[in-house]
């Protein structure tokens, strides 16, 4: 029974620190890249920061939990990801061309890309691409894979889903309020993105898969990639 207990700790005190040394780095991108050095070196930051956040679980899981890695590709749940996805990249469209636009300030946004050297029309096309493609297959093996599986132990599964989707809603903030003068986009833009953080924990609980998360991911992420589009290049 000792031994059994002492395992449990161990393993809940390896999820704390994982966690510690995992869910502020986005902000710390983030705040870097829009706030505290934009340009060149915030940006710089930021890619480390991303390396840090691909690089990191694989190295946790092999070097500190000691299991190999298991590349599985499991369909479960892909028709739940595609409806899902179209209902939130009808959503984020419709909502960014009935009123996101109009409460956006487009010049100051535009000021603010251009002052971080992201407003090339080819870079504007190729970093959506990698959001939408890419990014959006990293957030889920972070926040779905890793992060979520770390909450789990140490919270009961309905309370990872919440509190990961929390977690996964912190760095959003940042760059909400980075770009957003209206505070009403900030909290409306928070609260859509914990919701999206909330199902896509709650496939992942469900379906053991990453796949309906990401396929829902790609969805709302292309039709945010639309709209930043649409503010940068008109």
């Amino acid at each position: 029974m000792k031994s059994t207990h002492n395992i449990y700790l161990r393993e809940r005190n390896r999820s704390i620190l994982a966690l510690l040394l995992i869910v502020p780095i986005t902000s710390i991108g983030a705040l870097f890249s829009t706030t505290i050095a934009p340009g060149t070196i915030g940006q710089g930051i930021a890619i480390y920061c991303g390396i840090w956040l691909l690089v990191f679980p694989l190295w946790w899981q092999v070097s500190v939990e000691r299991q190999q890695l298991q590349l599985k590709v499991a369909l479960d749940g892909w028709v739940v990801g595609v409806i899902l996805g179209l209902l939130m990249f009808g959503t984020i469209l419709g909502s960014y061309w009935f009123a996101g636009r109009y409460w956006l300030n487009i010049a100051d946004i535009r000021a603010r890309v251009t002052q971080m050297g992201m407003n090339i029309p080819l870079m504007v096309f190729g970093f959506g691409t990698f959001q939408t493609l890419v990014n959006s297959l990293i957030e889920e093996y972070v926040w779905r894979w890793f992060v979520y599986r770390h909450c789990a132990r140490l919270w009961t599964q309905e309370q990872a889903v919440w509190i990961s989707a929390g977690f996964f809603t912190l760095h959003h903030i940042i760059l909400l309020a980075a770009y957003c003068d209206d505070w009403r986009l900030v909290v409306v833009g928070s609260i859509a993105v914990f919701v999206a953080g909330v199902l896509w924990a709650r496939c992942a609980k469900i379906y053991h898969s990453l796949l309906p998360c990401y396929l829902s991911h790609l969805a709302a992420d292309l039709a945010l990639q639309i709209a930043s589009w649409h503010i940068l290049l008109g």
